[in-house]
């Protein structure tokens, strides 16, 4: 009998596969990627690296619904038509990003003063949910040439849930200073 765990196509590579990642110029680039984003992360700071991750998934919800997309793809060369969800769902974030931070809503998810380690794992999240939503948004051709190794731990269905959970699941962990005592 199969556990669920066996089933799944994904697993965490192993040290070759990132020593081989680290020797194909795409996946250091998408490594130096990652952390020039974990460091702007850190920049940005807390609260918005909160509104950042609600804007990611109110973004994706409204790419994914965009009833527009196969007209937009028709006007689009063919060689970047693969690439017409990612924009859009970028240009969707960017909108979704700048109207939370100009709300209400921002001063209700402020953070108040949590840890370094804190705002590094919410970079983290975002990083992995962006990642695996960009690739997810494009053919599975694509995104293997994209990411090339790197692909197993952001395309498909599965990582692509694992993100938005894991991004969820680290929310109870984000509390401030202040609210602990």
């Amino acid at each position: 009998m199969d556990s669920i765990v066996s089933r799944i196509p994904w697993s965490v590579p192993s040290t070759a596969a990132l020593t081989d990642a680290i020797r194909d110029p795409k996946g250091l680039f998408v490594m130096l990627a990652v952390v020039v984003l974990v460091l702007y992360g850190l920049s940005v700071g807390r609260t918005r690296a909160l509104v950042s991750l609600l804007s990611i998934y109110v973004a994706y919800m409204l790419a994914v619904l965009f009833p527009f997309l196969p007209w937009i793809a028709k006007k689009l060369p063919e060689s970047s038509r693969s690439m017409g969800a990612v924009g859009l769902f970028i240009v969707l974030y960017a909108l979704t990003f700048i109207i939370l931070s100009r709300s209400m809503l921002k001063g209700r998810l402020t953070l108040g003063e949590i840890s370094l380690w804190q705002v590094l794992v919410i970079s983290v999240v975002q990083i992995g949910l962006l990642a695996s939503i960009c690739v997810s948004l494009v053919p599975l051709e694509r995104g293997q040439q994209l990411l090339g190794p790197m692909h197993r731990w952001f395309g498909g269905q599965y990582p692509l849930w694992a993100w938005a959970v894991a991004s969820l699941l680290i929310m109870p962990f984000m509390r401030s200073r202040r609210s602990r005592e």
